[in-house]
């Protein structure tokens, strides 16, 4: 008889027998006849196995089978008395070796052997994967919404934000940082208004369009206008024009009336230093004063 206990084969196997049993529990009914059982389900199967070790390889496995003993780590299984069964791994629950007098590497054995079971999985283990999911996203979804609060707070701090965390341009909301920007307007300067403005133009023209739309309806383009005009808007010239709704046109047309208007006023005033300062004839000074008159 040939068993198989992980990578050990014992061929001198004599004796192999099992015990197999049930837990039964005993109700007993007042006042009637007999008793009922519940059955709790089997028991592990219990293996006895009696035989000889020999050859020069004995002590080698001798030393396998001690250490799995010791490790109690589970073992697969394999003999013919237990073919269609469950039983498949086992643990070394009692293992006794004596030597056979007058025989080299000749040893008698007992094993005890105890069917293994792997515990249940956890109810709650096939949603791990789901939990964890859910808690990754719950706190992206948090980290984000404080980064738009703080945008909110600092409307200059967006390009580092948004670089930091792309996903933030998804959760802004447009309306709240043009009512953001309308409010700080005096303390951002154009450096942080061009930033803001390149930022959301390079990142996604849709939302810098609605940027523009929720500054006109805080009221905000006039002041802009004002910080612009000695720079311009450099930033449009990133866009396509065909995505530029009609507020960014005009406010585009805005700026270059502007720079133009103050250009005329730079020549003009000048003009009218030049004039001051020539010395013309009193009546051809007289005329010129009626004539700016």
């Amino acid at each position: 008889m040939t068993v198989r206990i992980g990578k050990i084969e014992l061929t001198g196997v004599q004796d192999l027998h099992t015990e197999e049993a049930r837990t039964l529990v005993e109700q007993r009914v007042p006042e009637q006849q007999g008793s009922v059982f519940q059955d709790l389900g089997r028991e592990p199967v219990t293996i006895l196995i009696d035989g000889l070790l020999f050859g020069d390889e004995a002590l080698s496995s001798l030393e396998t089978l001690r250490q799995a003993h010791a490790k109690a780590e589970p073992q697969s299984f394999a003999a013919d008395l237990v073919v269609g069964t469950d039983l498949t791994e086992v643990i070394i629950e009692d293992f006794r070796v004596r030597q056979v007098a007058g025989y080299k590497d000749r040893y008698r054995f007992s094993l005890r052997l105890r069917e293994h079971i792997e515990p249940p999985q956890a109810s709650d283990a096939a949603m791990a994967d789901v939990n964890a999911g859910v808690a990754a996203d719950g706190a992206a979804w948090g980290d984000t919404s404080l980064a738009a609060a703080g945008v909110l707070q600092d409307p200059a701090s967006l390009p580092a934000a948004l670089a930091a965390n792309p996903a933030l341009l998804e959760s802004l909301d447009m309306d709240a940082l043009g009512d953001a920007v309308a409010n700080n307007l005096d303390s951002l300067d154009t450096g942080q208004l061009n930033g803001m403005l390149d930022t959301l133009a390079a990142a996604d023209p849709t939302k810098a369009g609605g940027f523009f739309e929720a500054l006109g309806k805080a009221g905000a383009l006039g002041g802009m206008l004002a910080k612009y005009a000695q720079e311009g808007a450099a930033f449009l010239k990133q866009l396509d024009p065909s995505k530029l709704s009609s507020l960014m046109k005009a406010f585009s047309g805005g700026l270059d009336f502007l720079k133009q208007l103050k250009e005329v006023t730079d020549i003009a005033t000048r003009l009218a230093g030049s004039i001051k300062d020539l010395k013309l004839p009193p009546e051809l000074d007289r005329i010129i004063k009626e004539g700016l008159k």
